[in-house]
């Protein structure tokens, strides 16, 4: 059962590198795709998946991890922030993660034709 709600957010300078170790683990490309930003304007990236718990285990093991990320990409992971809620309400997550970090998202405006 997908049931452990896990928000991710890294900086800006690791914002490729935890993309390329998402799509290691066959979660596709681009993961990290909601721009962030704090009160002094650096910019993070977040993003939200569901899990199952038994699945999120074997991905946060450190000796399981360092058999899927290249050595090169594994201090990235030091700079990830993970927000875990089972059985939780996943718009309660994001917004938690958001307030605990200060963060809020970056809005985007749309040019008119």
């Amino acid at each position: 059962m997908f049931n452990l709600s896990v928000v991710n957010i890294v900086p800006d300078a690791h914002k490729d590198a935890i993309n390329q170790i998402a799509e290691l683990y066959g979660c596709g490309e681009n993961n990290l795709s909601v721009k962030l930003i704090d009160s002094t304007g650096n910019i993070f990236w977040g993003c939200h998946s569901w899990w199952k718990p038994e699945h999120y285990a074997i991905f946060s093991d450190d000796g399981l991890r360092a058999q899927v990320v290249p050595a090169e990409l594994a201090p990235a992971l030091e700079h990830l922030y993970e927000r875990l809620m089972l059985d939780g309400n996943s718009q309660e997550n994001w917004q938690s993660a958001l307030s605990e970090l200060g963060l809020s998202l970056v809005e985007v405006e749309v040019e008119a034709e």
